[in-house]
């Protein structure tokens, strides 16, 4: 029975080997590409330092701050129009920021991320690695909501309190040499709600795991989340040749879902907090 033992650890280690080389291959992939009402988007190939806030005379940016060689930290700024800096929130940004306008009055939403994408700017299927979510008071300088974000949920947009996100399927896996198994996850889309953050709520499961069967013969698949008042679009492209040596993103399926209401007709407020940030 000590002879067993002693290779115990070693089955182990076998049999969560294929979950450790498995994940996000940062050379390839399924992108993202989200797209807001006026046009704005953000996708793998934007490197911009600074980015326009969705909705709202701001901009924002984020640097690695005093205390990075410690903890990876970043520091996140706030610009007017003018590029000058209105706001400063140490140790709350990431080497990916982008805001939208918040439904409450000069309010604007962050999604700080960090993905797992050195030839990319991010947005690749399966590699966004962690994310805190803000919801900022321009006026007051406050951090109305602040919320860490799960890997792989890619916040995508927020009404009132509920904040939208997607997140990829998983395949079936099995470990210990195949006794335990998981069966496939669908990809969805959900929302969290600020007075209930640590429940998900379902609003679209998908038909797929990771990405739909589109029949394609493109040399890349992007996702594209185009939101509006009521609806987000999700259309899977497929970017082909389309002759003359012109090549364009082709939809190959699309799926159209409704934003509901708030239950409480959006009557909940935020409590303010984080009064001691700002600049």
């Amino acid at each position: 029975m000590k002879k067993f033992r002693k290779w115990i650890p070693l089955f182990l280690f076998l049999g969560l080997l294929p979950a450790l080389l498995t994940g996000c291959n940062p050379e390839s992939g399924t992108s993202y590409e989200i797209i807001y009402p006026s046009g704005l988007s953000r996708g793998p190939c934007d490197w911009e330092d600074v980015v326009p806030v969705e909705g709202a005379p701001y901009q924002l940016t984020s640097g690695k701050s005093e205390n990075f060689e410690k903890n990876r930290s970043y520091d996140l700024w706030v610009l007017d129009e003018n590029g000058e800096v209105l706001y400063e929130y140490p140790e709350l940004g990431n080497s990916v920021v982008r805001g939208e306008s918040g439904d409450q009055e000069n309010t604007v939403w962050v999604s700080c991320e960090l993905w797992n994408t050195p030839h990319h700017s991010g947005y690749l299927n399966g590699c966004l690695k962690e994310s805190t979510l803000l919801l900022l008071d321009m006026e007051a300088r406050d951090i109305l909501f602040q919320a860490e974000v799960g890997e792989n949920e890619c916040y995508i947009t927020s009404r009132e309190t509920r904040c939208y996100f997607y997140k990829p399927g998983e395949p079936e896996s099995e470990k210990l040499f195949g006794l335990l198994k998981t069966p496939a996850q669908s990809a969805e889309l959900y929302y969290r709600d600020t007075g209930d953050w640590a429940e998900p709520h379902t609003v679209y499961t998908f038909d797929y795991v990771d990405e739909p069967n589109m029949d394609g013969s493109g040399v890349e698949n992007r996702a594209k989340f185009y939101l509006s008042e009521n609806q987000i679009r999700v259309a899977w492209t497929s970017y082909e040749s389309v002759g003359d040596n012109n090549w364009e993103y082709l939809e190959k399926k699309v799926y159209e879902i409704p934003l509901a209401e708030n239950a409480d007709g959006g009557s909940q407020k935020y409590r303010r907090s984080g009064a001691g940030y700002g600049k």
